[in-house]
């Protein structure tokens, strides 16, 4: 454990020191035009203790953005304020944060039932790989803490599939812990479903009362939990919303006549600079006169007109937008090679990890199946698929010390 506690440490300390290099070496503490919907929204609450106006100009309260990461951001930001300060704070804190994903790394592979070596490999991975450099050191949106959440979600029901103990207690924990993260990241909750179904396809034929019971009360402690967001938002909003109400918008600048897979793309950038309420003024003011509900159901009517109208469009869309999930395009080809052939093996290595871990292996696969779905519409993003970036490292690890293993035996 002593042993284990060190190697923890070191791998933290590396990863931090690499992150803290990148903030400064890219000047990141001075740059605040990554400041979009999120950190708008938590600049709201640190002034005025309320989350609101995320976009080009007032709107008023907002469920545009889950609420968690909004409210501990903008108690950052009342504290060291929004200048260059509460902006070297924030990047010095994620940094941290996404370098606990390393140090974390060895004691979920320990309680995976792999070898040891397979964490030690997975948090030097870890360490070293930042595929998607503004989520991973800037603050500006949450998926470094969506990582930490996940990790610990994951062995618990790893745990629960594990031993078989389907106990009430267990169930409300939980749910409780599912609650708050969805009320993190929403994005989730297909990860969720797919542990749910793994469950029941291992307990319900053996103990389906015992299941029921355990998956209800699981689910009804999650929907209490989240509750509270949908209450606020029934009062301020018109609309008992339980996560975020952006999807009809995000259709709506993703899928449109020229549309693109990439929101990096020249054009896509366009399209949002002139219909996006995040840069468009004039689309802000129509969404404060409508009602942000409103508005995103009137987007989504205009976003799925244009999808029946233009079927093959689409489906290239969404084709593309498959592919590049898993196999990025870089700026500089040779990255773009390292993000590649980092996928093929993290592939490989899940096919492998079958043999040693199965349930941990369904864990992930069904994680990889359902959690790029909703991603799938929207224009593509690198932040997109970093929370669950620590599974495909982890898999990765696999297919290397196996590798490893395969090479050293002929010389044994």
């Amino acid at each position: 454990m002593a042993s284990l506690r060190r190697i923890s440490i070191l791998l933290f300390l590396l990863a931090f020191a690499i992150r803290v290099a990148l903030v400064f070496a890219t000047n990141q503490t001075h740059d605040f035009s990554t400041r979009k919907e999120m950190a708008r929204t938590a600049i709201a609450f640190a002034n005025k203790g309320e989350l609101a106006d995320p976009f080009a100009a007032p709107t008023g309260p907002t469920a545009h953005v889950p609420p968690l990461y909004p409210i501990f951001l903008g108690f950052l930001f009342r504290i060291f304020g929004t200048g260059v300060l509460g902006e070297t704070i924030k990047c010095l804190l994620t940094c941290a944060v996404s370098s606990l994903r390393s140090a974390f790394m060895p004691s979920v592979v320990r309680a995976l039932g792999l070898d040891p070596r397979i964490g030690i490999t997975a948090g030097l991975l870890s360490a070293l790989y930042v595929p998607a450099l503004i989520t991973e050191v800037k603050g500006d949106w949450e998926p470094p803490y969506t990582v930490m959440a996940l990790m610990g979600l994951f062995v618990l029901a790893y745990r629960v599939a594990k031993s078989g103990q389907l106990q009430v207690r267990t169930a409300a924990i939980q749910g409780l812990l599912w609650g708050l993260a969805l009320l993190l990241t929403p994005a989730i909750a297909t990860i969720l479903a797919g542990f749910l179904l793994l469950q029941a396809a291992r307990f319900l034929r053996r103990e389906p009362v015992q299941y029921v019971r355990w998956a209800m009360v699981l689910g009804v402690v999650t929907v209490v939990t989240m509750s509270p967001w949908a209450i606020r938002n029934a009062i301020q909003l018109g609309s008992p919303v339980f996560t975020k109400d952006c999807f009809g918008m995000e259709m709506f600048v993703s899928n449109h006549p020229g549309a693109t897979w990439s929101v990096a793309d020249e054009k896509e950038s366009q399209w949002l600079n002139r219909e996006f309420p995040t840069r468009q003024p004039r689309a802000a003011e129509e969404l404060r006169q409508m009602g942000e509900v409103a508005y995103n159901q009137a987007k989504l009517r205009v976003s799925m007109d244009w999808i029946r109208s233009n079927p093959d469009e689409f489906a290239k869309l969404v084709l593309q937008r498959m592919f590049h999930f898993w196999f990025p395009v870089a700026p500089r080809l040779p990255l773009t090679a390292v993000f590649w052939t980092f996928t093929v093996i993290a592939f490989a290595g899940l096919y492998l990890m079958r043999r040693q871990s199965p349930i941990a292996a369904w864990m992930i696969g069904i994680s990889w199946l359902l959690f790029p779905l909703v991603y799938y519409l929207a224009a593509w993003s690198s932040r997109y698929r970093y929370p669950i970036e620590w599974t495909m490292m982890l898999a990765a690890a696999v297919a290397i010390a196996s590798a490893n293993g395969l090479v050293r035996r002929p010389t044994r």
